[in-house]
Parts: structure tokens; sequence; C-alpha cells
């Protein structure tokens, strides 16, 4: 009797589960329902036959039914191989299966794509498929040896060719299995590249002098083309987002020769989380008996979770000591590491923001090769107005060629970009114009102008300033006006910048605005010092000490100038008093300048005599009122902006509740 393939393949299997079958309850009735699905007549008289009877006929017709299937099951593996079968064939040989192994494959590919054996599974039971005992019966084991051969340890699940669901544990062929299986392949050269996928392509702009500005790279560079002869070669990259860790990673592996291949994500959902630790094991697997090749796995934190990949932390580390193909890793959450896999690492290597001067050469360095007309001055401006990574630089240079634009066009190129990766938020710009800083109106207990002068004459830079006082006095606008006066940079972090709600991610941040303020030689300055110099005898938790202890580690050991501004100085801990060059306190506008503000933001000259009842005044408010009463078209009117000053300060004598109260109009 001819049979189709589908119908061959699920004789086949129907005869090696039938041991197995007969064990079950209602098997008389499910075989001759599963025997008509496959052909009405199977055996002579099925198609009458009442499969909920009970009779001698029905055992007759069962006898007639295992001798069907005992012969015409046999035929199946001797018809053609199909494609599919040819690439599971390929398959089993590749990663060397043994022939347990390959029989589970085999099974649970004919149960994923043949409809006829499913519905003929179904009628025997709902859990058929789900049970190991199952797979490795007609795996041809003896019973119980499902739980070696199908454990996470096993090759199968290790590789990720198997992947048990949720719901219920069933087993089921991975989805890249699947997609293999069940594509057309050339040849043996394709089935492979269809497994290993394809390098990263080399960037021939980007080479190791690009990154001179990372302390470790040079280091990191010498032992690559050491790796291919080192066990448990592993080199992790890490540091903020966008600091050119990946870029990195294909210039450590070109400088080596090596071809760098990357550990993918998943698409696949839930099911498969620990997807890319199966496919790290795989090329592990295939490549490492290819020469001049490395693997990139981009940011790695997810496989050092054991809620992500659901491993121990003995199999990590087993991998990270044992791997035979060189790993570079990449990671923007070092923090949430554990040590001991750090430790594992053949080197570690920290990214954080180019230098000035390091951007501008890059820079000059795209814009060169895009033909885009630029000055020294051009690149230097954008080398400091925008902190972005090498490849987007390249990316605004080229797309301004194309579009046929300039340095206009690569800026446009480069906001469009910054607030996609912001989630579609716009950066807000930091407003330098407008309003100049005039230091006659600095009201503070130390004269700032000849401290300025003092430092710029002697070109002092280890020296720290406290600035303390009301907001709006002009403490950060001083800091900012002292290292244009010392030819400095400023780099500036809030309390929002440093804190963090990750136990270790603030003294991180603390150490990393120090550690660039050292590199670029800028100077630095901490708004709202009393959120991380607050008083350790009022702490309440322990990361908030350590902080503190992180933040007076580095004040002891800067070279380069830094500043705290503070509204609150009684808060900070008296630790940090001492560490401070200069305690400066500012206070509100004399009479005198109020006068002269009213002159300088309105153009207003009054009499002296008019500033009364101004007393709590702050450059600050005027620069607010000046706004207000340009919208309003009254900022010539002396009695409109003094109005609104007056209520300014109202506003700031109930805040401070110094018992002032508030003014009658």
């Amino acid at each position: 009797m001819n049979y189709t393939q589908e119908q061959y393949e699920t004789l086949y299997y129907l005869n090696k589960l039938l041991p197995r079958l007969k064990t079950m309850k209602n098997f008389e009735r499910d075989l001759i329902l599963a025997a008509q699905k496959i052909k009405e007549d199977l055996v002579p008289g099925l198609k009458k036959l009442d499969a909920f009877g009970n009779s001698s006929k029905i055992r007759k017709v069962l006898a007639e039914i295992e001798q069907v299937l005992a012969k015409y099951g046999e035929n199946y593996p001797k018809n053609t191989p199909t494609p599919a079968q040819k690439n599971m064939e390929y398959l089993v040989h590749i990663f060397r299966l043994s022939k347990e192994e390959r029989a589970v494959v085999y099974f649970l590919s004919a149960m994923q794509n043949n409809e006829l054996l499913q519905e003929c599974v179904r009628e025997f039971s709902a859990d058929l498929e789900e049970e190991d005992n199952t797979l490795t019966m007609v795996a041809g084991l003896p019973k119980g040896l499902g739980n070696s051969l199908l454990n996470q340890d096993a090759p199968l699940m290790r590789l990720g060719i198997l992947f048990r669901t949720r719901y219920r544990g069933s087993l089921h062929l991975s989805s890249w299995v699947q997609e293999f299986i069940f594509s057309l392949h050339k040849n043996d050269a394709a089935r492979y590249k269809a497994l290993i996928g394809a390098p990263v392509p080399s960037k021939d702009e980007l080479t190791a002098k690009d990154f001179a500005y990372v302390e470790a790279a040079k280091l990191a560079t010498r032992l690559m083309k050491q790796a291919r002869h080192t066990k448990g070669f592993n080199i992790l990259l890490y540091g903020t987002p966008g600091t050119g860790k990946s870029s990195f990673a294909q210039v450590l592996a070109q400088s080596a020769k090596l071809n760098l291949y990357p550990v993918g994500v998943c698409n696949n959902g839930e099911e498969e989380k620990n997807y890319r630790l199966q496919q790290l094991y795989r090329k592990q697997f295939l490549l490492k008996t290819v020469k001049n090749t490395c693997l990139l796995l981009d940011e790695g934190e997810d496989i050092f979770s054991s809620l992500e990949t659901r491993t121990s932390k003995v199999e990590i580390n087993n991998l990270l000591e044992n791997n035979e193909v060189p790993v570079i890793w990449t990671t923007n959450k070092i923090h949430r590491m554990d040590p001991a896999y750090i430790r594992r690492f053949t080197l570690a290597v920290c990214f954080d923001k180019p230098p000035v001067e390091m951007r501008q050469k890059i820079w000059n360095k795209y814009l060169s090769a895009n033909k885009i007309t630029y000055t020294k001055g051009d690149t230097l401006a954008l080398a400091k107005k925008y902190e972005v990574q090498p490849s987007m630089i390249a990316g605004a240079a080229q797309a301004a060629r194309m579009a046929k634009g300039g340095l206009p066009t690569v800026q446009e190129h480069l906001s469009f970009m910054i607030q996609a990766l912001n989630g579609g938020r716009k950066n807000p710009e930091e407003e330098k114009t407008n309003i100049r800083f005039y230091p006659a109106l600095i009201h503070a207990d130390m004269d700032l102008q000849a401290l300025t002068t003092q430092l710029t004459r002697l070109g002092r830079l280890n020296f720290s300033l406290c600035l303390y006082g009301a907001s709006g006095t002009g403490k950060s606008a001083y800091a900012r006006y002292l290292a244009d006066k010392l030819g400095l940079e400023v780099v500036q972090r809030r309390a929002s910048d440093l804190i963090s709600c990750y136990v270790g991610e603030t003294e991180q941040n603390i150490a990393k605005a120090f550690a660039q303020a050292r590199e670029d030689k800028s100077l630095l300055i901490f708004d709202e010092a009393d959120s991380f110099l607050r008083d350790r005898s009022t702490a309440a938790r322990s990361w908030e000490v350590s902080s503190v202890n992180e933040m007076l580690t580095w004040m002891e050991s800067h070279p380069y100038p830094f500043i705290c501004t503070t509204n609150l100085m009684e808060s900070l801990d008296p630790a940090s008093l001492r560490r401070f060059s200069f305690k400066v306190k500012y206070n509100f506008l004399t009479s005198q300048q109020v006068k002269e503000a009213f002159d300088y933001f309105f153009g207003i000259k009054i009499a002296l005599a008019e500033t009364a009842g101004l007393d709590k005044l702050t450059p600050g408010d005027f620069t607010l009122v000046k706004n207000k009463a340009e919208i309003l078209g009254t900022s010539t009117q002396f009695s409109a902006v003094k109005e609104m000053l007056e209520t300014e300060q109202k506003l700031k004598h109930n805040a401070y509740g110094n018992g002032i109260g508030f003014r009658a109009n």
C-alpha cells in the first residue's frame, strides 16, 4: 500500500510509541481513531468499525493495525530525505549530537510540522508530547533516562536546540532550529553560514588612535593579539552609553586581525530568555576550531543576571574561565555585576566621555573625510557642545555630505538623532546669552573679584570653593565666570546627575565626575552639594554615609579646581568644610546694588532712596522679572518693575519663615 511522506512519518512514530500507548487508558479506542485519520482504509472494514464497542472484532482490528504500523512504518527511513531532513542531519553532525539526541530532534520536528501526527497523538493524550520519558523512549533509551538527556546542562538544552515552555513545561524545537531546518540552503557552506552568521563589518575610519583617551586602550590592544592562544580570554568594556565601547571592540579585533562575530539579541519573547547565553555556547562550539575569530557580546549584563538566564554562578564562572574563543563584552551597568565575575576577566576597560581635544580631532577627521568646510574654531565649538560617540559624528558628517549641506546640516542631523536617543525628548539648551555675568552684583563676605585676579595671576589650580547662600545670588554664575578667566572648561553636575537608587551607583557617579574633570583639566562644579555632602551624623541609611565618604576622598586629592554650591550650608558634613580652600557666603543685594541692577537689567536710573524695602533681592529675581516685564511690555516702567520685584520678595520672605511676613501693598 502506498502512503504519502507525511503518512509514512506518522506510521513510523506511532509504531515507535506503541509500547507507551498500550499503557494508556482508552488505548483501543484512540488507536482506531488515529488509524482512521491516517487512512480510512488502513485495514479492511476499519471505516465501519465502532471504536466504542468491546468485541473480539475490535481486538482483531487492533492486531491488524499494529501489523500495519510495524510493516509500513519501517518504510519511512528508507524514503528519499527531504530538504528539512538534510538540514537536520547537518545540525546533528555539526553539533556532534548522539543518536539518541538525533532521534529526539527528529521526533520534535515531526510533531512541530506534521499535522497528521499531531492529530493522532492528540487522540492518545493531551500531555503525551510533554513527557520527557516519551521522548527518550522514542530515542530508544531505557525508561528513566529522560532527565539526563533533557536537563538544562545537557547539550540539547545548553545549546538552545530545545526549549521548555513555562506552560506545563512542554519541550519544543527552538525557533532558530525551526528556521534553520525549514529554510533552503544550497550546500553545507551555506548551512554553516546560516548557523554562525556574518562577522561585524570592519570600519576603516576608526583606529586605535581615536581611543587614545582611554587609559587601558594600549594594554587591551597588546593583550588582544595573544587572545587566540589563551583559554578563558575575556575583555570587558564598561561605561556610560555612547562612549564608543562597541566601536573600540571592532578596533580591538582589527588590531589582532580577528573576525568579530556578534552574539545577537532574541526577539522571540519570554520563552527564550536565556537565548543569548545559548547562542554564546553555540558560537563557542562552532568557532573553537576556526582560527582568527572572536566574539562580541554587547550589553552583556543580561548574561550575568540569574533572573534572565536562570543559570548558577558556578556556570558563569566556568564560562569565563574555559571559553576557547575570545570574547569582548560590553556593559553600561558594571555596578550590577558580581565582583566574582569581574575578577575573572582578562582586563576591564573603563570608557568615559572623550576629552574636548580628542572630540575635536574626531570632528576634524570626519568633516574632512566628507569634504565639509570648517575652521578649528568650528570643531572646537562642536566638540564642546556635543558629547556623542564617534559613530554619531561620522553619521552626521555623512548625512550632511549626502544632503549637500554644511555644518548647519551636521548639527540638524545630530539634533534629530539625539532627540531619538532621548525617547523623542529634546535636550533643553543652556542659556548662555542674553544676560552676561556682572561681578558688581555679587554681595559676598569676600571680595571675589580680587580672588579671581589673584588666582589668575598665580595660575593656581589646586583650590576649592564652597559658595553658599540663598538661591539666585549668582553662585553658579560666578563659578563659570572664574573658569572663563582661568581658561578652563566646565564640568557641572547637579544632584539629579549623581544620586541613584542603585547601591554603589552614586559613589561611581561622583568618582566619574572627578575623573572627567581631571582628564579634561576642567573646573568642576557641584550644584546642590548639600544633597551628597549631608552631615553623616544625621544619616539614616548606609549609602548616605558611603556617598559622603566617596566625595571626601576625592576632595582630598583632586588636582584641579572644584566648586560646590549650596543653599543649606548648615546641613553639610563638618569634615567637608575643612576641605574647602575658601568658604564664601552670598547675601542679598545691597541698596546700592539694587540701584545698579535697575540700570543694568532695565536701563532705569533711580535714586538710592527708591530702593527702600527691597532688601532681599538677588540677581536671579531681576532676571525673572525682566523676562516677565518684557512679556507684559512694562520693562521701562519703574513702578511696574518695582511692584513685581516686591511680589517676588514677599514670596521669598514667606518661604524663609523669618517672621518678616507680608508687606502691605
